[in-house]
């Protein structure tokens, strides 16, 4: 009968986390359908913000391609022009990307865009937004079942479509979303005690954006603390495609910065983010801007104030919240001074807010004052998300 009960508790959460994401799925798609005909007029490559600055790709038809004049465009051109030649054989992409070393280390993104478009330069970029459609999905079952087996509520899942960076990704069709789904996918399969799922991973999501590194130096840590010494070969052999790459790319002679430009001396950043949203003054962008790095801010704070006290919760989950803490810290101004940047490199701060052991907000019950709180703040999460949306995007 235990058997019995428990086989039917696991087919019930895994059928919520499915319905969960089936919502993600239809309400992603919804979204994309508003943008692409309400927003990019039925252009597909208005999801990539493509400026005018920059040559344009070889594989791009300047009369079909949506292009914003006078702007340096946006990190979605640079991924579109990576998926519609991965393998560099036009002499005109490298010239296309403003720094081909530190785009080219980011390959799994544009070249899974490359393949779901069966290499069409017509097809690749809708394969690339499907392809963020598909990782909406995927993060909201994950999200949702890593609640569950910290035996929350599963409708708390769906304050993962609160996210502002989620649908910021999804506008600009950057390759944010797909590395928070394998940093997540790694935390799950740590806690589920899945070594191999976790190296699988964090090897994948190595090769979509460099910071998962802070993911895997966390699960290191982890595991060295709870002495699980069967996953010290998957994170040994997570590493190894990562250091192939880079090392290719080395050996290809890539121009460009590796990116360090992106940090700078603790919360030097912070400080000229907030001198100029002073500055600024009270212009509607100004506020919106002022509005998510508030945002932003609180639920930084709040997620320090959880993980710390009344004492320090050393786990996987904190171990990442506090690196992420840390890269916020150091990040320049670069990173900082415009809503589509901090809101998509700092997007996993929101997710791991909602995992914090402590955090127990409720989509149904606002029984108690600091779950009122808590609850507003995700709210707040959305009112980004539907303001950006609506009229920023």
């Amino acid at each position: 009968m235990p058997l019995m009960r428990f086989m039917d508790d696991y087919r019930k959460s895994r059928q919520a986390a499915l319905a969960n994401a089936v919502l993600a799925f239809l309400l992603a798609s919804l979204v994309c359908l508003f943008l692409y005909f309400g927003k990019f007029e039925g252009n597909i490559t208005g999801f990539f913000r493509i400026g005018s600055v920059l040559p344009l790709s070889p594989l791009l038809q300047p009369e079909t391609t949506r292009i914003w004049p006078d702007e340096l465009g946006y990190d979605g051109q640079q991924f579109l022009s990576i998926s519609l030649d991965p393998f560099l054989t036009q002499p005109g992409t490298i010239a296309a990307l403003d720094q081909p070393s530190y785009r080219y280390r980011r390959i799994l993104y544009p070249l899974l865009g490359y393949f779901l478009g069966l290499g069409n330069p017509c097809w690749i970029p809708y394969g690339l937004v499907g392809l963020n459609i598909l990782a909406i999905t995927a993060f909201i079952f994950l999200l949702t079942r890593s609640l569950q087996i910290q035996d929350q509520s599963p409708e708390n899942g769906l304050w993962g479509l609160a996210i502002p960076g989620v649908w910021m990704v999804l506008s600009l069709s950057t390759a944010d979303l797909w590395a928070s789904v394998l940093a997540l996918a790694a935390l799950l399969s740590f806690q589920s005690r899945r070594p191999w799922g976790m190296g699988w991973a964090l090897a994948l999501g190595l090769l979509t954006r460099e910071t998962l590194l802070l993911v895997w130096l966390a699960l290191v840590i982890a595991s060295v603390r709870s002495q699980r010494r069967e996953h010290f070969l998957p994170l040994g052999l997570a590493l190894l495609p990562f250091l192939l790459w880079n090392a290719w790319i080395i050996y290809l002679s890539l121009p460009g910065a590796s990116g360090t430009g992106n940090f700078t001396w603790p919360v030097g950043g912070l400080l000229a983010k907030g001198e100029a949203l002073l500055q600024n003054g009270l212009t509607l962008g100004n506020l919106y801007e002022a509005y998510s790095f508030s945002i932003l801010g609180l639920t930084l704070a709040w997620g320090l104030r959880n993980s710390l006290c009344p004492r320090p919760q050393i786990n996987a989950l904190t171990l990442t919240f506090w690196s992420y803490a840390g890269l916020g810290a150091v990040a320049s101004f670069y990173i900082l001074n415009y809503y589509l940047n901090y809101s998509r490199v700092f997007l996993d701060l929101y997710w791991l807010f909602l995992l914090l052991p402590c955090f127990r907000p409720s989509m149904i019950s606002l029984d108690s004052r600091p779950g009122m709180l808590k609850n507003l703040l995700c709210l707040g999460w959305g009112l980004a998300s539907l303001a950006f949306i609506l009229l920023q995007s």
